[in-house]
C-alpha cells in the first residue's frame, strides 16, 4: 500500500482537478456542492493498492469508508465449506466499508482485494462523522448505497462478467502471435467493444487505464514477454488470465508468479495452446505437471478461424455446451438431434455425457461430420455387437474385450486433453459411491468406463477403484457441465432415457423355474440383459429432476417403440430425435452464441434442411 496525499496542507485542501471531476459522478456526493467535496478530501487519505493484493482491515484501514476512484475491488466471504468466493464487486464510483463505519467494529468477515491496480480514498470514522455533521445529505447518500446494494444481493449479486483478459507468453519469441488481435476481432463481429493493450500502454497511469476500460466490453492486456515489468502490469489487471504457449515446446516447470491474491479473483489461469497447423500436433513436453500453473486449456490451430470463434465465445460467455444422456439404442436419437441443431447453426463448445451419450459426444468432440458419426455408430452398434461375448458370469455376463476393442479402434490413442473441444464423460465409482468426472486421460479408456453396465461389462479399475456406467448415479450430467465450465453459456440436454415400459405381469416372475422363464421371455418379459441396462440408466429420479432443470433448453424424444436393445431401430431412433429436435427449435428457438448480451437470449431458426 502506497500513500499518494492527503490533499492537506496547513489549513487549505490541494487536489487535482481531474479527481475533482471523478468524484463528483459519485453516487455518495450527488447534491452535496463543491463544499462537501472539499470538505471529504480534507478528511480523506489517496492511496493506490496493486492488483491482486489484499486490503489489510487493521490499524487505521480497521474501521474506515473507502471510496474507489480507478479500478476495481472484489469483495470476498467464506462459504460452509471454508472456501473464499467473490460475492459483489466495488468498481470506480462506489464505495466499501461502509458497515465498519456504522457499526464501529473491527472484526470482518468479508475480504477486500483489488481486482486490478486501483487507487482508493479512505476517510476515517471521525472524519465522516465531520462530513456529515456539516453536509447531513451524505449520509442520506449512503443510505440509499446501501439499499441499492442490499436488493442486488437479494436478486442473485451484482454481475461478475470478466472485462480485462491477461493474454501473457510462458515462452520466449510470442511476441508476434496475433491471438489477442483475431479475438478481439472476434468479438467485435458479435457486437462487443473490444481493444488491444500492448506495451506501449505501459507508461500510461491508472486513471488512463480505468477510462480505456470503461470505454470499453473487454479489454485484452496483451504480454511481451514471460516475466517483463509489463507482463506483470498486465497480470495485476486482469480479471482471467490467459497463458500463452506453443504446442511444439515445452511448457515450464514452474507456476506462473502471480499477485499474491490473484487466483482467488480470477482462479487459476487458462492455457492456450498454439499448433503450427490445423491438424493437432499432441501436447507439449512438461502439459500433465499442470497443478498449480492452469486450470483449463484451449487449442487454437493455424488456420482455424472456428478455435479463435470457440474461445471468442467463452468469453463473452455464449459458448453452448451439449451434454447426452446415456440410453442404449435409444441413444441414437443424439445423431438426429445434433443433426437439427447444426442444420440451425448451433456450434458445440464444449461436450460431456453418459454411457451412449458420451460416445456420441466424443465422436463431437473429434470434429467427426454427422455422416462419419453416422457411419462409425452404425457399424459398431447396429452391424456389429459388441455385447455378445459372453463369458462364465463371475464379474459380468460378457468379456468386454468386443467393447474395448471397438473402442479403441475408432478413438484410437487419443487423451481427452488433445481434443479439439472440451468433453468430458462420467462414470460411477463403486468404491466411493460418487460420480467420477473424465476430464483427462486415454478417451477410449474413459468411454470403456462410461459405458460399464454393472453385471453386463466388467467394471474398469482406476487407481483401485471400480468404475461403472455413469448412469447408476448421473444419467444426466447437466450439473457437472455447469459447475465446471468456465464461460459457460446456454446448455443443451438430451435426455433420451424416457419412460420406458419395463414390467413383469407375472406376479411370481423371479420366483419361476428356468424353463418357464425362458417362455416368459419369448413372450416380451424382461431378460437378465434388459434388467440391467435399466439398472444402468434409471438412476435417482430425483437426481434427475434437479439436472433437467439445470438445462437452458432440454430436447426429448419420446420413442414409445424404442428399447434400449433395439439395435436394429437405427434409422427410427435417429429420425425420431432429429424430428423432436426440429421441433423444438420451431418452438423454443436456439440459443444465439453469436451476439454480445447479457443474460439468456434466444432466436427462432427457419428450417433450412431437408426434413
Amino acid at each position: 500500500m502506497t500513500f499518494l496525499s492527503s490533499f492537506r496542507i496547513g489549513q487549505q485542501t490541494v487536489y487535482p482537478d481531474e479527481l475533482r471531476e471523478r468524484l463528483q459522478a459519485f453516487a455518495l456526493l450527488e447534491n452535496v456542492g463543491d463544499g462537501a467535496l472539499k470538505n471529504l478530501l480534507a478528511e480523506a487519505n489517496w492511496f493506490g493498492l496493486p492488483g491482486g493484493t489484499l486490503l489489510e482491515r487493521d490499524g487505521e484501514n480497521a474501521a474506515a469508508l473507502f471510496l474507489v476512484v480507478t479500478g476495481r475491488l472484489g469483495v470476498f466471504v467464506s462459504d460452509a465449506q471454508g472456501t473464499r468466493r467473490m460475492v459483489s464487486l466495488a468498481s470506480a464510483g462506489e464505495t466499501v466499508g461502509e458497515m465498519s463505519l456504522i457499526e464501529r467494529s473491527q472484526e470482518h468477515s468479508a475480504q477486500l482485494v483489488a481486482l486490478r491496480d486501483t487507487e482508493l480514498l479512505r476517510i476515517s470514522p471521525q472524519g465522516f462523522d465531520s462530513l456529515i455533521q456539516r453536509h447531513p445529505r451524505v449520509m442520506m447518500n449512503l443510505m440509499q448505497q446501501m439499499v441499492k446494494r442490499l436488493k442486488n444481493a437479494t436478486r442473485g449479486g451484482a454481475s461478475t462478467r470478466p472485462k480485462t483478459f491477461a493474454i501473457v507468453p510462458l515462452q520466449e519469441n510470442l511476441e508476434s502471435a496475433p491471438i489477442a488481435y483475431r479475438l478481439a476481432a472476434a468479438l467485435g463481429q458479435m457486437g462487443s467493444r473490444a481493444a488491444v493493450l500492448d506495451v506501449n500502454a505501459s507508461e500510461q497511469s491508472a486513471e488512463w487505464f480505468n477510462s480505456f476500460e470503461q470505454a470499453h466490453d473487454v479489454v485484452f492486456y496483451r504480454g511481451d514477454a514471460p516475466d517483463s515489468a509489463w507482463t506483470h502490469q498486465c497480470l495485476r489487471q486482469a480479471d482471467r488470465i490467459f497463458l500463452l504457449a506453443r504446442s511444439d515446446e515445452p511448457l515450464p516447470l514452474r507456476p506462473l508468479d502471480l499477485p499474491a491474491f490473484k487466483e482467488r479473483a480470477s482462479g487459476l489461469p487458462e492455457l492456450l495452446l498454439l499448433h503450427p497447423s490445423d491438424v493437432r500436433a499432441g501436447l507439449p513436453e512438461h502439459f500433465s505437471l499442470r497443478s498449480g500453473l492452469f486450470e483449463s486449456h484451449h487449442h487454437i490451430r493455424a488456420g482455424n478461424g472456428g478455435d479463435v470463434a470457440r474461445l471468442a465465445r467463452f468469453i463473452a460467455g455464449r459458448a453452448v455446451g451439449l451434454v447426452l444422456a446415456g440410453g442404449g439404442a435409444r441413444g441414437f436419437a443424439h445423431i438426429g438431434i445434433i443433426k437439427a441443431l447444426l442444420e440451425a447453426e448451433v456450434p458445440f463448445d464444449h461436450l460431456g455425457g453418459t454411457s451412449m451419450g458420451a460416445i456420441i459426444a466424443a465422436g463431437i468432440a473429434m470434429e467427426w461430420s454427422i455422416a462419419e458419426l453416422t457411419e462409425r455408430i452404425r457399424e459398431v452398434f447396429v452391424d456389429r455387437n459388441p455385447l455378445n461375448d459372453f463369458t462364465l458370469p463371475l464379474i459380468a455376463l460378457v468379456r468386454g474385450k468386443k467393447a474395448s476393442v471397438m473402442l479403441h479402434k475408432n478413438f484410437g490413442d487419443i487423451r481427452i486433453e488433445e481434443l479439439a473441444k472440451p468433453f468430458f464423460c462420467v462414470s460411477s465409482d463403486l468404491t466411493t459411491g460418487r460420480i467420477h468426472e473424465h476430464r483427462a486421460g486415454t478417451l477410449w479408456r474413459a468411454l470403456r468406463a462410461s459405458v460399464a453396465l454393472p453385471g453386463l461389462l466388467p467394471p474398469v479399475t482406476h487407481h483401485g477403484h471400480l468404475l461403472v456406467d455413469g448412469g447408476v448415479m448421473n444419467n444426466l450430467p447437466v450439473d457437472v457441465m455447469r459447475e465446471h465450465a468456465v464461460g459457460a453459456g446456454p446448455i443443451i440436454a438430451c435426455d433420451v432415457t424416457g419412460e420406458i415400459d419395463l414390467q413383469a405381469r407375472d406376479d411370481r416372475y423371479g420366483e419361476r423355474p428356468w424353463w418357464w422363464l425362458v417362455w416368459q421371455r419369448m413372450r416380451g418379459s424382461p431378460s437378465i440383459v434388459s434388467i440391467l441396462m435399466r439398472s444402468g440408466t434409471v438412476g435417482s429420479e430425483a437426481q434427475r429432476r434437479i439436472v433437467r432443470e439445470q438445462a437452458d433448453f432440454l430436447i426429448e424424444p419420446p420413442m414409445p417403440d424404442i428399447g434400449l436393445r433395439d439395435w436394429k431401430k437405427f434409422d427410427q431412433a435417429v429420425q425420431e430425435g432429429y424430428d423432436t429436435a426440429r421441433a423444438a427449435i420451431d418452438k423454443n428457438g436456439v440459443p444465439l452464441s453469436n451476439i454480445w448480451t447479457e443474460g439468456p437470449a434466444t432466436a427462432l431458426r427457419k428450417r433450412t434442411g431437408p426434413l
